[in-house]
């Protein structure tokens, strides 16, 4: 047999081979829930994201189609905050800004895993580390305290989003966007139907207003005479500040920078999964 047709031969064996294991190969499903925590990373962090440490959870769903990879759709919800008042920094300390916000997030992930489950889901690895990365459309709301109340800040505008006949001021950001999630974990396998993984991931965004700061202060004046007092004080809560009746002293005046609108914001998610594993019946190959 000469060195053509040998490897004629294995090609021959390798196709009934993938045929063979084609027909015994299952598509299958599996879901349930996740529960976790989130972070936040932004013009308020501090450099210290796991200081603002808040707790998330959600569902989700996978058709593993494929012996390393499957499809996930999720929902995610979360709550995220920072406060200058605990930074380490004394003038983040002097900014004086704080703000939280709620998440809904849904995605749609394609996920790797790089030990391959063939056949029937019983074969599934005991472990396999595994890496995801997709889409995903999110609802946020920053909002901030004063005097005891929290105001939503996207419709008051505190860089002056809304202020007239002021220019360069930015335009009004959208509360509902989309992000980009990517990350990866580790999974086992808990039983016949059982899986739990351990999953980190991050969210790349691309607004710098999840903290609702990105850019500059703008004339408290000029605030104070569109959109009155509150807006006004929403916009600057420097600890120098005179709030009083003429607003008298502010420390940051018109177009000192307020935060860094070079960096985008972002948040992450720490979580557990235990998903249950469905099949379909057995069916006989054609």
């Amino acid at each position: 047999m000469n060195n053509l047709n040998f490897a004629l031969l294995l090609l021959l064996l390798w196709g009934i081979s993938e045929e063979i294991t084609a027909q015994r190969r299952h598509n299958y499903f599996s879901f349930g829930p996740t529960l976790g925590a989130t972070n936040y990373k932004g013009d308020l962090d501090d450099n210290n994201t796991l200081k603002f440490t808040k707790p998330g959870g959600g569902f989700i769903a996978n058709y593993h189609f494929n012996p390393h990879m499957y499809l996930r759709l999720g929902y995610l919800y979360g709550r995220l905050g920072a406060a200058d008042s605990l930074a380490t920094d004394e003038k983040r300390k002097n900014r004086n800004l704080h703000f939280r916000s709620e998440i809904n997030e849904f995605q749609v992930n394609l996920v790797y895993d790089f030990i391959g489950s063939f056949g029937r889901s019983i074969f599934r690895p005991i472990f396999t580390p595994y890496v995801f990365a997709g889409l995903a459309i999110y609802r946020f709301n920053p909002q901030a305290q004063l005097e005891g109340k929290w105001y939503n800040l996207q419709p008051i505008g505190t860089e002056g989003q809304y202020l007239k006949g002021v220019e360069g001021t930015p335009k009004p950001y959208k509360l509902t966007q989309l992000n980009i999630p990517f990350g990866g974990g580790f999974k086992f396998r808990m039983g016949e139907r059982w899986d739990l993984a351990i999953e980190l991931g991050a969210r790349k965004l691309f607004t710098d207003y999840l903290d609702d700061v990105s850019d500059r202060y703008v004339d408290p004046q000029e605030m104070l005479r569109q959109q009155g007092a509150i807006p006004m004080q929403l916009s600057d809560r420097s600890v120098f500040t005179d709030f009083g009746a003429n607003y008298s002293y502010s420390a940051y005046r018109e177009n000192v920078m307020r935060g860094f609108k070079n960096q985008k914001d972002w948040y992450f998610y720490t979580g557990i999964i235990l998903t249950y594993v469905i099949e379909a019946k057995d069916k006989c190959p054609k």
